[in-house]
């Protein structure tokens, strides 16, 4: 332990959420449990970690409610996830979206599952559930997580098996169909332990769907995990772990303004062979495994292991243009394998602490888009036809004199990537003095990327008719006739880290970060010719506060934060064939502040809040063209959020529980030419209930937009390419009854 952990036991505020129950806490705040956190490849005391961090355990988790990635918005100041579907999720950092489906982008926020790089945005979503602790880190933590990182980390680690035996079981029911199983088994020998988690989730779609089809905005998920312990020595352990997720969600409703937050929406698509499916749907699932051994060598060395596999296949069906007719009808079908190895030396002593380590990434990515329409009703909808307006499903039979009365038209476009890289990196911190420790760290890569692309995307008959050889996009959408175009790069990028921590008294630390990061080149093949838009750079200047208020149980943290952009990668969706595309629109900066905090009020009442406000956006100078001084999307300039925790005995075998939040954004642009906008949005959740006073069982009544607030998720899609924008409407309220039974030590 350092000497700075000895001198200070300050938490930052959400961050501090204890697992003990409140009522437990009997003798006041010194009893605070310390929090530990490993996001610096070992295990610190979350004060003397020299970055904005957030770690929430498993009870807090519980305890608020917490199942799905979403939620953790509401708990981590400058955090939004958005999630359009389980296979298109968005994670904003301090202002910057990561939300690249495509298989040659890159992403900006580290997803990490027990220590494993899981980025890849259609794959980096899994249901939460039976976990040990979350931590987010902020800011460019490429020499901890990787390029990845380049705006901040999520990590997810999962609850190990224990030797006592011990099982929990949780079941819940509520409106639209909400149906909800979780459990756990765990126990074991002195050598071998084992735990099986699962979990099943279904709601009924919340977006009423008038066509022949299920609702939609609803869920139907299984998990499991089944994990090993083996502990031949008190040196050595091995975790086997292995995760599977499949979700067969009803899909996402993108509606039209005109019936959004009504019931009339008429979302389908048509029969086909193209798009994979003949329903509005999602068909996911994602399967990894796992391996970490830990060898400690001696009091001073300790060796890590941490090898992977992933696989994903996940297929997402969805009428893009919002209305009755079955204009634009797409999907995609993102597969992918990715493979990783890391070996990493851990080293300690009483000043210095540190590891060096190598590792390697391999991954083979594929997004396939397919599309299906009908020629006449495609070529009406987007004003093609001199003298028709508006869709005109009889269009095809009128242009053929009655000879046909419709004209199916399919075709498709893929992307696929092939990336490997090579990891050199090490990280060491040296405690100068008692009060001041500085930590140096960096990353050397090797990349290598290689991208291809080929469409199909076949004449259309009706144009032809007219003398025109061209498919409905008029040769917008490239067709290479099913023949593969390639392009490689590579790069070898630097990225280092700076931190400085100083204990300014027994209850207060102060910290310096200066950090860099980077995402990868992008091989844009669309247009049917290579072309490589370039790395995007990032710096980092950080400084910061955790500490507690003098002697109070009230703890606290601020972070003030300015990062610079080159090169600043967008995703935008071309506005006259839908097509999505990475772009370099410059320079940008981010500039904000951070800030949250824990109050112990009393032995029965806890209370957080958390803020964040956030300057950002593309610099408003003309070579910086058409994007120039906008808005990042879905970056809201402030958020905060207030949330407490309570419990009361009601007699000597029972208690009275109770949590809840209040989350804020401001308004926010969905898209990056900030032409659809949504005014700010507040959300309540509540939750009340029952339990044992030993917590053996419990039951909890909980409302999730409590107040029924109608918002918006996302606004503009590829519908808006063809003057058919859409909308994703944010769920409403829902309300459910949950019920946990545990048996054995927990």
């Amino acid at each position: 332990m350092s000497r700075i952990v000895k001198r200070t036991f300050p938490l930052t505020a959400l961050a501090c959420l204890i697992s003990t129950p409140v009522a437990a806490q009997q003798s006041g705040p010194q009893n605070i449990e310390e929090v530990i956190v490993t996001a610096q490849k070992r295990e610190q005391s979350i004060a003397d970690v020299p970055m904005t961090i957030s770690s929430l355990d498993g009870e807090t988790l519980d305890t608020l409610g917490v199942d799905r990635f979403d939620s953790l918005s509401d708990l981590v100041p400058g955090l939004v996830v958005q999630q359009q579907s389980v296979n298109n999720n968005g994670y904003v950092i301090r202002g910057i979206t990561s939300d690249d489906g495509s298989a040659p982008g890159a992403a900006r926020v580290s997803v990490y599952l027990n220590g494993t790089d899981v980025s890849r945005s259609r794959a980096s979503y899994f249901e939460v559930y039976d976990m040990e602790r979350i931590e987010v880190v902020k800011g460019p933590q490429a020499t901890l997580f990787g390029t990845a990182a380049s705006i901040g980390a999520m990590s997810f680690i999962t609850a190990k098996p224990q030797r006592e035996f011990a099982s929990e079981l949780s079941v819940g029911a509520g409106d639209y169909g909400m149906r909800e199983v979780e459990g756990m088994v765990t126990g074991g020998g002195e050598i071998v332990q084992g735990r099986l988690a699962l979990v099943s989730r279904e709601r009924d779609g919340t977006v009423e769907n008038t066509s022949d089809e299920a609702d939609l905005n609803g869920y139907e998920r299984t998990a499991y995990r089944p994990s090993l312990r083996i502990a031949p020595s008190d040196d050595l352990t091995i975790d086997l772990v292995y995760n599977y997720d499949k979700a067969e969600d009803p899909g996402t409703a993108f509606v039209n303004e005109s019936v959004l937050f009504t019931d009339n929406a008429s979302l389908s698509v048509p029969d086909n062979d193209v798009l994979g499916m003949d329903d509005i749907g999602v068909d996911r699932t994602v399967k990894d495994f796992n391996a970490t051994v830990s060898w400690d060598i001696n009091d001073s060395l300790a060796l890590t292991y941490i090898g992977a596999h992933r696989d994903y296949d996940s297929l997402e069906a969805f009428d893009a243009d919002g209305t009755r007719y079955e204009f634009l009808n797409f999907s995609e079908d993102a597969s992918g394998d990715q493979s990783s190895h890391e070996l990493r030396l851990n080293f300690s002593g009483d000043r210095v602490n540190g590891f060096v380590g190598a590792s390697y990434f391999q991954e083979e990515a594929a997004q396939f888009v397919g599309f299906a329409s009908e020629e006449g009703l495609f070529l009406s909808c987007s004003g093609a036809l001199p003298g028709v307006e508006g869709c005109e499903p009889n269009a095809t039979a009128a242009l053929t004199g009655g000879a046909v009365s419709a004209l199916p038209y399919e075709g498709y476009y893929e992307n696929r990537a092939d990336n490997n890289n090579l990891n050199l990196f090490a990280d060491v911190s040296y405690q100068a003095t008692d009060k001041l420790e500085a930590t140096v760290g960096v990353r050397l890569m090797e990349e290598e990327r290689e991208s291809s692309y080929r469409s199909n995307m076949p004449a259309s008959t009706i144009l032809a008719s007219q003398g025109i050889d061209s498919n409905l996009f008029n040769g917008l959408i490239l067709d290479t006739a099913d023949e593969s175009i390639s392009g490689d790069t590579d790069g070898s990028p630097v990225l280092p880290r700076f931190n400085l921590l100083y204990a300014l008294n027994d209850s207060l630390n102060a910290y310096g970060t200066v950090s860099r990061g980077e995402r990868a080149e992008v091989i844009e093949m669309s247009s049917g010719v290579e072309s490589i838009v370039p790395a995007e750079e990032i710096d980092n200047y950080e400084i910061g506060l955790k500490g507690r208020l003098m002697d109070t149980p009230l703890d606290y943290s601020v972070a003030l934060f300015y990062q610079n952009y080159d090169n600043f990668q967008v995703n935008v969706i071309d506005e006259e064939s839908g097509q999505a595309r990475t772009e370099n629109a410059g320079s940008a900066t981010n500039t904000g502040i951070e800030a949250d905090l824990r109050w112990n009020a009393s032995e029965k009442l806890t209370l957080m809040a958390n803020a964040a406000w956030i300057d950002a956006g593309i610099d408003d100078d003309a070579t910086n063209g058409s994007y120039a001084g906008n808005q990042f999307r879905l970056q809201p300039e402030l958020t905060g959020a207030v949330s407490y925790l309570y419990e009361t005995p009601i007699n000597s075998g029972l208690l009275f529980t109770s949590s809840g939040s209040w989350s804020y954004r401001s308004s926010v642009y969905f898209d990056i030419a900030n032409r659809f906008e949504e005014d700010a949005v507040d959300l309540l959740k509540l939750r009340a209930g029952i339990a044992a006073s030993d917590r053996n069982w419990s039951l909890d009544l909980a409302a999730s937009n409590l107040l029924d607030k109608e918002y918006i998720m996302d606004a503009g899609n590829t519908g808006n390419s063809f003057g058919f924008p859409t909308y994703i409407e944010g769920a409403p309220r829902t309300v459910s009854l949950e019920f946990n039974k545990r048996f054995g030590a927990l």
